[in-house]
């Protein structure tokens, strides 16, 4: 609002500028006027006198030119010279822009023997003077169509009267400039001497402007060329060539006295070279005041000067339509530099001032300019100062420049001094600090390679080569922190400000953290989620990491906390931790660089100081407090962001607006690899769906973590998991670890994605359950490389599930065939039709054992109970009146299920559950309908699973006892939509196995 008000003031103080000026430099009007077509000068003696304005009522005939003889033949009508026709009202209509047309004054003097001189200024666009019929000047050819010839040249023309009556005839002709023609200037009449002295001042008028602004340009464009340092001194030259050029074609158009040219280019260079004043004007205080100049406003006028120039080099017709926007073009420059430069002065910004002077000064000569281009007005009115004074104040500023620089680089030389002493002291540190654990690791090795006393154990191996481990990542700290102090240092850190999720950040800075501790402490994070502060993401994991990592290295027991509240417009972040605590004394220095103390444990010092100029630099401020044998808190306070993303609530997933795409986005690619990416940032999803695109990859991307379950329970066919590791509401650690409770690595490859580099957040992640690990911004060849390496080892291991499931229908133990023969051969002798029967069963089920075309088709559910019926039949046969077998199926079910789904099961009760029972044993196949599923329930009365295995299974883990049966039916139905398979079992009671399976029609 401020600034608002400070551009309106300057606004209204350039028109005030402009009216003061236009007020200073109105032509008098106390002069002799001429009244209804004549003026009388009888009583005025033209001797060391200044000229007369021939302004007044003059007698005007439109669209005919004529001669004095014949000019009281036509209607003539009074109108007021000097003015453009277009302000004439002639029988109640305007005359048009494009016309021409003849002016008579009658001048009445006394005295006929002096020679008197006649002086034009601007009479647009071309025209004739008639003395007593005498054609004494010109410029160009009038006439009365567009046969003219154009010119608009000041000119000084001197006669000798007659007679006591001058009759003055103006022929004029405009059919080319759109602001219309006319006697634009006053018509000056007067002696020889005055005349020609009134024509030597507008034109020393123009050298004395042209000479300023030539000497500006050579100096400026010279030191460029020189030292090619600074283009605002190439801006500046250019700015003063144009003003020269401008100089040259307006006022006596000086230009005209040095090269003969047609109309048509130099009204170009006019209207070119004013456009070029504002525009490199405003490039020059650009480069010199870059802190406060907006790019975008300038790159703005910048866009409309070009193009304003590119309007200028079309016909003068069209062009001069844009005369008054070019003024207008020109003027808002100079109002914007102002504003700038006001801004600039309230922030103290170096000789300024000098800017601001020499700002003004082209100003009034603009104004000026631009009032002799459209009134009655001269570029003289105004002493030739203007270009001296803008010269002397550059030349201020120039120096002031110097001279601070001057001033700087003494008091560099003098820190220079202070820095080298600082520099032998940090030397000597920093040595020390790598001398000692460089030597521990010499020590170490050398100890492993020379003592071959004794034969070293692995625990004694692994204690040493820790320790050296322990050394180095100590130099690694040492190094980063180093590498932090320089940059800080020398102002070379570059912050990111946003709002950044606080929760996730301290929620993945815990995670790292937690893998890597050894001892007895742990870490709570006790800020809620959807808490935002305005911070550099990477900066602020730094700060956290350095303060948390500074507890746990201080505390060899107890907690750390982690906590959050709000204070005023900022939020205030607390670690308190139960460790040993710092001496009061110690508390004032404890951020200070190099600062170690007695109790201090490794480290450089650096850590707690570099921890201090992020939060300040980020607009905050650290303290500490402690009490020594019961801890520290250090808190910080940073600014509080607003949420990027609003929390969606728990419901059926939502349709997310964003500029280029629309979440949930998906890419169909029937028989395609599917791919789930989670990102809530809208532009990382959008690189890696174009990157994954291309490889014809099925995709679908979200931005909201929370929704990664409901689309792995929706598309059980995903074959690999993108994830980003800084997400709102949830992190990539949380959904990876989830994912792990129910899908395999093998089963969900998953690859993480972080702009953290750190070597923590690469083992947080490992650990978490992903299966690789890759920073940002994104390597596309390493992306593809990675994601097709994921997709095979997926592949792989639904190969080998393949191949399970086919082992599965192939495996017949030899002794199983062994004592179903050697029953078929008793039976022969026994009872013919029951050994016919167990030949029947047996064959069934050897057919349908070795039907294994394909081992993820689906077999009709007829297919799967026959099975079962045979192999239940064998066992009947072989163990008559042990085992009593139903199937209870209200009505007959027409469904698709996976081969070898029940058989296992039936197999598996039959052998493990049933078989060491000594009374009658009992198994129920319960098949039923429930909307769109299938349920299948086994329940037999054997001797039941034990709690911990029945964990084991449930869980997924192989045992020695199950074999690959029941694993392979769990990994199976994981493909399938809702599929899922339940255990309950109480031992010596029985076991219940209850699968739902997706109704598939035939």
């Amino acid at each position: 609002m401020k600034k608002l008000s400070l551009l309106f003031a300057i606004i209204i103080g350039s028109v005030l500028i402009a009216g003061i000026t236009f007020f200073l430099t109105q032509p008098k009007s106390h002069g002799p006027q001429a009244i209804e077509g004549v003026m009388d000068l009888r009583h005025h003696s033209f001797h060391d006198n200044t000229p007369i304005k021939l302004d007044g009522e003059w007698e005007f005939i439109p669209n005919h030119l004529v001669d004095g003889k014949a000019f009281d033949s036509y209607q003539s009508y009074l109108v007021n010279v000097p003015s453009a026709w277009t302000k004439y009202t002639i029988d109640g209509q305007q005359i048009p822009v494009f016309e021409s047309g003849t002016y008579r004054l009658k001048v009445l003097i006394d005295d006929t023997e002096d020679i008197l001189g006649i002086k034009t200024s601007n009479i647009r666009m071309s025209n004739a003077l008639y003395i007593n019929g005498k054609r004494i000047g010109h410029s160009g050819e009038p006439a009365e169509d567009s046969s003219y010839i154009p010119h608009n040249t000041p000119y000084t023309a001197y006669f000798s009267p007659d007679k006591k009556e001058l009759e003055l005839i103006v022929h004029v002709a405009n059919f080319d400039y759109a602001p219309g023609g006319g006697i634009i200037s006053s018509i000056f009449l007067g002696d020889q001497s005055s005349i020609a002295k009134l024509r030597e001042g507008a034109i020393f008028y123009d050298l004395i402007t042209l000479a300023g602004f030539l000497t500006m340009f050579i100096y400026f464009f010279g030191s460029y060329l020189y030292s090619k340092f600074g283009i605002e001194q190439l801006y500046f030259s250019i700015f003063c060539f144009a003003s020269g050029v401008y100089t040259l074609t307006h006022g006596e158009k000086l230009l005209l006295d040095f090269i003969n040219i047609s109309y048509a280019p130099f009204q170009k260079m006019q209207m070119i070279s004013s456009i070029a004043v504002g525009l490199f004007i405003l490039l020059y205080f650009y480069r010199a005041l870059i802190k406060h100049m907006n790019r975008l406003v300038v790159k703005v006028f910048c866009a409309i000067g070009t193009l304003l120039m590119l309007v200028a080099l079309l016909p003068t017709s069209i062009n001069s339509l844009f005369q008054n926007i070019n003024s207008l073009y020109v003027f808002a420059n100079i109002v914007y530099i102002f504003y700038v430069q006001i801004i600039a002065i309230y922030k103290r910004a170096t000789g300024v001032m000098y800017l601001t002077l020499s700002s003004l000064a082209i100003l009034l000569y603009f104004i000026v300019a631009t009032l002799n281009t459209n009134i009655n007005l001269e570029l003289s009115a105004l002493p030739p100062l203007l270009p001296f004074i803008c010269l002397t104040m550059l030349s201020l500023y120039i120096s002031h420049r110097f001279a601070d620089s001057y001033l700087e680089k003494g008091k560099l030389t003098e820190a220079l001094i202070r820095v080298d002493k600082l520099k032998d002291e940090f030397l000597a540190k920093t040595s020390h600090e790598f001398q000692t654990p460089l030597h521990g690791i010499i020590g170490i090795s050398q100890s492993m390679l020379k003592d071959n006393s004794l034969p070293i154990s692995a625990d004694e191996q692994k204690e040493k080569v820790s320790l050296i481990f322990n050394i180095a990542e100590r130099l690694s700290y040492l190094v980063n922190d180093l590498l932090d102090f320089s940059k800080l240092k020398e102002n070379e850190l570059t912050l990111r400000m946003a709002s950044v999720d606080l929760y996730a950040i301290t929620h993945m800075t815990v995670e790292v953290l937690s893998y890597t501790i050894s001892k007895n402490v742990k870490i709570y994070n006790h800020i809620e989620r959807g808490t935002f502060v305005q911070a550099d993401e990477n900066r602020l994991r730094q700060i956290l990491y350095n303060l948390i990592h500074n507890a746990v290295k201080y505390t060899n027991e107890g907690k750390i906390d982690i906590t959050c509240y709000e204070k005023q417009s900022f939020l205030v972040i607390e670690v308190k931790d139960t460790g040993c605590g710092i001496a009061p004394e110690n508390l004032k220095t404890i951020f200070n660089p190099f600062q170690q103390f007695n109790y201090s444990i490794g480290g450089s010092g650096l850590g707690l100081h570099i921890t201090k100029e992020l939060v300040e630099r980020q607009g905050g401020k650290i303290f500490v407090d402690s009490i020594v044998g019961q801890g520290a808190t250090f808190s910080f306070k940073l600014r509080k962001g607003q949420p990027t993303n609003e929390e969606l609530p728990s419901m059926p997933i939502q349709t997310y607006q964003h500029p280029f795409l629309t979440f949930p986005h998906i890419v169909e690619k029937i028989g395609k690899k599917k791919i789930l990416i989670v990102d809530d940032d809208a532009v990382n999803l959008k690189v890696l769906i174009d990157i994954l695109t291309q490889e014809n990859y099925s995709i679908i991307a979200i931005d909201n973590g929370n929704h990664v379950f409901e689309y792995l329970t929706q598309q059980p066919s995903i074959d690999l998991l993108i994830l980003d590791i800084m997400m709102p509401t949830i992190s990539g650690y949380e959904i990876c670890q989830q994912v792990r409770q129910h899908y395999t690595s093998t089963e969900l490859p998953i690859l993480m994605l972080t702009a953290a580099v750190r070597p923590e957040d690469m083992i947080a992640a490992f650990q978490s359950g992903a299966n690789d690990f890759l920073h940002k911004p994104l390597d596309a060849t390493e992306l593809m490389t990675r994601v097709r390496n994921l997709l095979l080892l997926k592949e792989s291991a639904e190969t080998a599930v393949k191949m399970e499931t086919a082992f599965l229908q192939a495996q017949i133990k030899p002794h199983f065939i062994y004592n179903v023969l050697n029953s078929i051969l008793s039976l022969s002798y026994l009872d013919l039709d029951k050994s016919r029967a167990m030949i029947t069963d047996f064959a069934t089920f050897l057919r349908n054992s070795f039907a294994f075309e394909n081992a993820n088709s689906l077999v009709p559910l007829e297919k799967e109970l026959s099975l079962i019926e045979a192999y239940v039949n064998i066992h009947r046969t072989r163990y008559p009146e042990q085992l009593e077998f139903n199937i209870c199926m209200d009505e007959p079910i027409q469904c698709l299920i996976p081969p070898l789904l029940l058989q296992p099961l039936v197999e598996n009760a039959l052998l493990h559950g049933l078989k060491v029972r000594k009374e009658v044993s009992e198994l129920l196949l319960v098949i039923r309908q429930e909307e769109h599923m299938v349920i299948f329930q086994l329940i037999d009365n054997g001797i039941g699973i034990s709690s911990e295995l029945l964990r084991q299974i449930q869980n997924g883990e192989k045992t020695a006892s199950q074999g690959i049966g029941i694993l392979n039916i769990s990994k199976r139905l994981k493909k399938f939509d809702n599929a899922t398979i339940h255990f309950d079992s109480h031992e010596n009671k029985g076991t219940t196995v209850e699968i739902r399976f997706p109704i598939i029609t035939l």
